[in-house]
This record gives C-alpha cells, structure tokens and sequence, in this order.
C-alpha cells in the first residue's frame, strides 16, 4: 500500500474512531446522569447506534492501518461501554447463566396495542391484534394502551381477547386491568392476563393525566408466585407536525425547542415513575416480571438502572437492531421485558407489524422449579 494513502486511511480511521468515542463516552454519561439532574446527554443515548458503529470501524480501521497507541485508547472505550452494546444489539448468549436443576418454560408477552385501533388509524386492524395475541399462545399476557369504550358492545375487547387466548381450547384466563384515566365513559390503562392464577394485585399510579400508570400481579404458578409488574412509562407527547419535521430531516429552530421541551419534561418524570418501580421490585418477596412500554432506549438511565438488577431478554439477541417503536426513526426499542436475573431466556421475538405504533415483544424463559 503506497504511504501516502495509508497515511490517509490511517487518518480517517481515527477521524470516524475518535468521533465514535467521544459520542460513546456521552452515551455512557447519559447512563450514569439522572435527567432530572440534567437532561442533555441523553441526547448521545439517541445516538449510541451511529456513534457505536463508528468506534467499531475505528478500533478496525486503527488496527488495520496499525496506530497501535491510538488502537489501545480506542479499544479501551469499546471495553468500558460494552454493556451499551449488548444493550443495544444483544449478546448472543454470552454471559448468560443457565437454570441448573429442574425448570419450567414460561412464555411472556408485551404490546402496547394503542387502543386496539378503536378510532381506524389504521382501518380496523383489533381482529389481527386478536389473531396475533392468539398464535404466540403467551402465559402471561401484559397489555398497554388498553381500552374500554362507553358502549362496550359497540366495540368489545374482553370477550375476543378471552377467546383469542384459548383459541387452542380449555385456557381460561385470569385478567387485573387497571384504568389510568376515563373520559366520557371511556377508559384508558394496562391490563394483565394470565393462564395461572392471580392471587393478589395493585396499582403504582404516578398521579398524571395521561394514561400512565403500573399493574402489579400476583400470579400462583406451579406452587411459587410471580410478581408482574406492567408499566407504561411517560412518552415524549411528539405532535404529527414534529413527526413529520423528523421525517423531513432537520426540523427548524422552533421545532427543535417544542421538542426538546417536550423530551426534557418526558425525561424527568420518567425519573420519578422508574424510581417509583424499582423500588418495588426491591421489595417484592417474590420473583419478578417487569415488561411494558418504557417509553425509552436501551442506552438511557431508566433501562440501564433498570437493567442493574433484572436480565433484559433482548440479551440472547445479537447484531442487529431489533426497534419495537414503528415510527419516523427505525430500529428504536422502547419495549422491554426484564426478568428475574436467575431465570434463563429461551426465545426473545418481536411482531404485530402495521397492527398498531409498537410492535409486541414476547420471550420463553426457564423457570426454576421449587
């Protein structure tokens, strides 16, 4: 290779290197810094991705071109931010413990239906919902955006969604359903649904008018109980005019400011509502389940403190970028199921394409017996 393209190679590569680290250095303070200390550098969680992939080429590239000092800093930064990677693209298993002794499989799923389409933004799409819902044959069953409309027989859910479930005949479900708000007569929360049965059930309420709020189930299972915590954490409040500002590139300088004021105020009571969880989840006497919409990215303070005590299933997945939000920007996961950290994950699946603005995330795992 002649030198004076090697020198430029050389150069680019720790151009593109140096860029990703420093993105990912801010991707990792966004972790440790609580937003409602100061919001900013969760912006670089956003752009974990591209700035990942660009330490990736770097470390590569410096390798290739044979910047030994430069490769050292380089691989330094992938080594102390490699729980964002498998975070965001998964681990392929490694690392992961395994259920010694005897086991059960358990299969849960997670969807944020948006109201079962109740008002056709996407032309009546609740018999797919219902027919996806059925062939996954879940467990246990954790819904969000769940909806009642004031005349039920007019648009029902329970009785479709009971049979979808037994579809394959003798499974009748337990459900805990817990409305977050109701507007003339119509009532909008979570619901939990479960094949065992429920054994005792509250509610974390965060005290907003929006429809967040959290469902917590007990389930009796094989002579253990479960503890399932359902929540649906604070969005962003993004109008159709910022959608389609993102969809048209950089939005203006107004623009920018609604939505940054939108996202700061997401940020700081999604603090709140996570810390509300969590310390639960630290008090429950029982294994947990913790699943739901977050409403925010692998590479954020709310999952990566979440993350600290409980096994994301996503783990067992790898390279690639597997989005449940089916908005403006691809690839984005702001739906999670985390479990018990000594439960093995079997299977981790997205689906329910075009059925609603998130698609369902479910996971088998590996239940140790008493």
């Amino acid at each position: 290779m002649a030198k004076g393209r090697k020198d430029k190679g050389g150069r680019l590569a720790l151009a593109t290197g140096f860029v990703g680290a420093v993105g990912t250095w801010s991707a990792l303070l966004s972790t440790w810094v609580s937003p409602a200390t100061w919001a900013v550098p969760a912006l670089a969680g956003l752009g974990f991705p591209l700035f990942g992939v660009m330490l990736m080429l770097g470390v590569l590239g410096a390798l290739w071109f044979r910047r030994w000092k430069s490769s050292l800093v380089l691989l330094l930064t992938l080594s102390a931010s490699w729980s964002l990677f498998q975070s965001t693209w998964g681990s392929m298993g490694w690392g992961m413990s395994m259920v010694e002794g005897e086991s059960t499989e358990l299969k849960c799923m997670t969807w944020n239906v948006r109201l079962f389409d109740h008002y056709g933004w996407l032309e009546g799409v609740k018999p797919q919902i219902m027919e996806s819902i059925g062939s996954e044959k879940p467990d246990i069953l954790c819904l969000q955006e769940y909806f009642k409309a004031a005349d039920s027989k007019a648009f029902p859910v329970s009785q479709p969604l009971q049979a979808s479930l037994a579809s394959d005949g003798g499974r009748e479900f337990d459900r805990h359903v817990v409305w977050a708000r109701e507007k003339g007569g119509r009532k909008f929360g979570v619901a939990t649904w479960s094949l065992y049965p429920i054994v005792g059930e509250f509610a974390i309420r965060f005290g907003t008018r929006s429809n967040n709020v959290c469902a917590v189930t007990d389930i009796e299972r094989k002579g253990d109980t479960i503890r399932v915590f359902n929540a649906h954490f604070a969005s962003l409040h993004f109008d159709s005019d910022d959608y389609e500002a993102l969809e048209e590139g950089v939005p203006d300088a107004a623009t920018r400011q609604k939505m940054w004021s939108r996202m700061k105020q997401a940020y700081q009571l999604r603090v709140s509502q996570v810390n509300e969880v969590l310390k639960a989840v630290e008090e429950s006497p029982h294994p947990v389940v913790l699943c739901g919409d977050f409403n925010d990215i692998p590479v954020s303070w709310a999952l990566q403190t979440m993350r600290s005590g409980l096994r994301d299933t996503h783990d067992i997945r790898g390279l690639r970028l597997d989005g449940t939000w089916q908005g403006a920007i691809p690839g984005v996961r702001i739906d999670h199921i985390l479990v018990d950290p000594s439960w093995e994950v079997k299977s981790h699946a997205t689906g329910g394409s075009g059925l609603s603005d998130h698609r369902y995330v479910s996971a088998t795992l590996k239940v140790p017996s008493l």
